[in-house]
C-alpha cells in the first residue's frame, strides 16, 4: 500500500500549503464495497466481457460462485482561487477481490494484504482560455471523454475544448486510443488510432435538450488480425487501417405533467481497409418513454443496434461502440453491482446487434428507501452462429436504502429465462440453462 500512503501524504502536504500556493484543494471519494451473493453461471462472470473472452461462457448445468470485491476511487482537485485553472488527479483501487492473489491488475487481497492494484483514473489540467468573453475551457491529459452514451463514454487520453457560443454549448476534441510505434506494420507519423470529436448541445425550449455530434476515427497501420466476425468494438481493433465516421443526435424533453422522453439516433459509415476492405454502414436507435406519477416512475426503454447478417458480402452492417458501459440488464450487461465482471459491456452481442425492450417501475417508498423492478425481452438483430436470435426474457429487481445521506446499501437480482439464442454460448450440442445472479453493495461517497 505504499503508493496509497504516498498519495494521501501528498494530499495532506498540499492542503497544508494552500495559503502559500493560493490553491484551493478538495478531496473526493467513491468507496464501493460489492458482493456477488450468488450466481448459477459462474463462467459468465469470471472476467470482463466473457461474451468474447471465455469459451462457452453459458452452461446447461449449475456453476455456482460467490465473491466480494472493492472498488475505491479517490480524487483531488487543485484550483486557483478564481477557478481559472484546475488540476485533477484520481486513483482507482480495484476491483480488488477478497482472498484472490491472482485477480485483476497484479493481485487480489489475500493474506498479508494486496498486490499492485492502484491505477490512474483521471489526470488532467483544466484551464479557462484568457481573453475569451464566453466560458471556454481546455482539458489536457487523461480526461473524461464523452461522445455519446452508446458510442464512446469513458476515460481517454486527449485534449478537448469545451465552451459556449451563444445558446449552444460545444465540445471540440481529439483522443488517442492507441499509438503505433514504428515497426514493420507502422511506417508513418499519422498511423495511430485517433478520434476527432465535434459536439454541440442546446436547449431550444423549456424542458428540451438536443445534442448533435460527429466523430471521425482513423488508423493507418496493419497487423492482419481483424476479421469481420471480430469487428464489433473499436477499442478491440488491432493495428488495422480504418476510417469510420459516426454522426448522430441525442436529447430529451420533459413536460409538466410528468412525461419524459430520451432519444439517440446514430449512423456509422466509412471503411475498414486492411485486412477486410469492407464498407461500414450501420445504425443505432434508442428511446426511453416514461411518466412520473408521484413516487412512482414508469419507463419503457427500447433500442435497435443493427447487426451484420453476412460477413462475406463486403459490407459491415453492425453498429460498433468504441468504449462504453451498459447497465440495463443485471444478467447480460453491467447491471450487477460487481460490474467489473459481465457478459458484455456493449449495447449489442458480438457483430449481431441487439433488439432490446424493457419495462421498468421505480418506487420511492420512503425518503431513504427505493425499490424497483423490470422485465426485458432480448434479441439479436441478426441470427447468431447457431441460427437463432432470441436471447430470452429477463426479470430484474432491486432495493436501495440510505443508511446515511452519503452511504447506500443496495441489493439487486436478475433471472434470465434463456431462449435458443443463448445456446450459441454453450458447449456444442447443449442448451443454455436459465441464468440467475444476485449482487449487493455498500457504497460511501464524499
Amino acid at each position: 500500500m505504499s503508493k496509497m500512503k504516498i498519495f494521501l501524504a501528498a494530499l495532506v502536504a498540499l492542503a497544508m500549503a494552500t495559503p502559500a500556493l493560493a490553491v484551493d484543494v478538495t478531496v473526493h471519494g467513491d468507496l464501493n464495497n460489492r458482493f456477488n451473493l450468488y450466481t448459477n453461471q459462474a463462467q459468465m462472470y469470471k472476467t470482463f466481457e466473457s461474451e468474447s473472452r471465455v469459451t462457452n461462457p453459458v452452461s446447461d448445468k449449475t456453476q455456482t460462485a460467490t465473491w466480494g470485491d472493492i472498488k475505491y476511487r479517490l480524487w483531488t482537485e487543485l484550483s486557483t482561487n478564481d477557478g481559472a485553472v484546475k488540476g485533477v488527479y484520481a486513483i482507482e483501487l480495484g476491483a480488488l477481490r477478497f482472498g484472490d492473489s491472482t485477480y485483476s491488475k497484479g493481485g487480489g487481497a489475500t493474506y498479508s494484504g494486496d498486490g499492485v492494484n492502484i491505477e490512474t483514473r483521471w489526470a488532467y489540467t483544466d484551464f479557462q482560455l484568457p481573453f475569451v468573453q464566453s466560458k471556454a475551457r481546455v482539458q489536457i491529459g487523461l480526461i473524461p471523454w464523452t461522445v455519446n452514451h452508446y458510442v464512446w463514454q469513458e476515460t481517454a487520453m486527449g485534449v478537448q475544448l469545451k465552451g459556449d457560443a451563444g445558446p449552444v454549448g460545444y465540445t471540440v476534441g481529439w483522443a488517442r486510443g492507441h499509438e503505433n510505434q514504428f515497426d514493420n506494420s507502422s511506417s508513418n507519423a499519422f498511423d495511430d488510432a485517433d478520434g476527432f470529436l465535434l459536439r454541440g448541445d442546446f436547449k431550444p425550449a423549456d424542458g428540451v435538450k438536443v445534442g448533435l455530434f460527429g466523430l471521425w476515427q482513423r488508423q493507418d497501420a496493419y497487423d492482419g488480425r481483424l476479421t469481420p466476425e471480430t469487428a464489433f468494438e473499436i477499442k478491440g481493433f488491432g493495428k488495422d487501417q480504418y476510417n469510420i465516421y459516426t454522426i448522430g443526435t441525442d436529447g430529451s424533453f420533459k413536460v409538466p405533467v410528468g412525461l419524459f422522453v430520451n432519444w439517440d439516433a446514430i449512423y456509422q459509415g466509412g471503411k475498414i481497409k486492411e485486412p477486410l476492405d469492407q464498407d461500414v454502414s450501420a445504425y443505432f436507435l434508442h428511446a426511453d418513454v416514461g411518466m412520473n406519477l408521484g413516487k412512482v416512475r414508469l419507463t419503457y426503454t427500447g433500442w435497435y443496434a443493427s447487426g451484420d447478417d453476412d460477413s462475406t458480402d463486403g459490407d459491415i452492417k453492425n453498429f460498433m461502440s468504441t468504449d462504453v458501459d451498459m447497465f440495463d440488464s443485471v444478467v447480460l450487461f453491467e447491471g450487477g453491482y460487481t460490474d467489473d465482471n459481465y457478459f458484455t459491456e456493449k449495447p449489442y452481442i458480438q457483430n449481431k446487434g441487439m433488439i432490446l425492450n424493457k419495462l421498468a417501475a421505480d418506487f420511492q417508498a420512503t425518503d431513504k428507501t427505493k425499490v424497483g423492478g423490470a422485465v426485458l425481452y432480448l434479441m439479436t438483430a441478426e441470427d447468431l452462429a447457431n441460427g437463432e436470435d432470441t436471447l430470452g426474457t429477463e426479470i430484474d429487481a432491486y432495493v436501495s436504502h440510505k443508511l446515511y445521506p452519503n452511504v447506500e446499501v443496495a441489493l439487486n437480482a436478475g433471472y434470465l429465462f434463456a431462449d435458443n439464442g443463448m445456446d450459441n454460448f454453450a458447449a456444442p450440442g447443449t442448451s443454455a440453462d436459465n441464468i440467475f445472479r444476485t449482487t449487493m453493495r455498500v457504497r460511501y461517497g464524499f
